[in-house]
């Protein structure tokens, strides 16, 4: 895999996590902007977003595994 596709690949994982993490600061305020305190609906928003970033470092991983292989 050539070095530009790999940046590439990983500016993108990068941008969505970013875009993620943005959503996420949004998600733990109610629409009023007060910060979200409940246990669990924190933990069920964390546990969200967790997923959504974990598949965006995994692309990371992905990309990096088969750029290694094709040395």
């Amino acid at each position: 895999m050539e070095k530009q596709k790999v940046s590439g690949l990983y500016n993108l994982a990068c941008v969505n996590a970013h875009k993620l993490l943005d959503e996420l600061y949004e998600s733990v305020h109610t629409n009023d902007g007060d910060p979200i305190v409940t246990p669990e609906e924190l933990k069920a928003v964390r546990t969200k977003y967790l997923a959504k970033i974990r598949h965006e470092l995994e692309l990371i991983q992905s990309t990096g595994d088969e750029a290694h292989e094709q040395l």
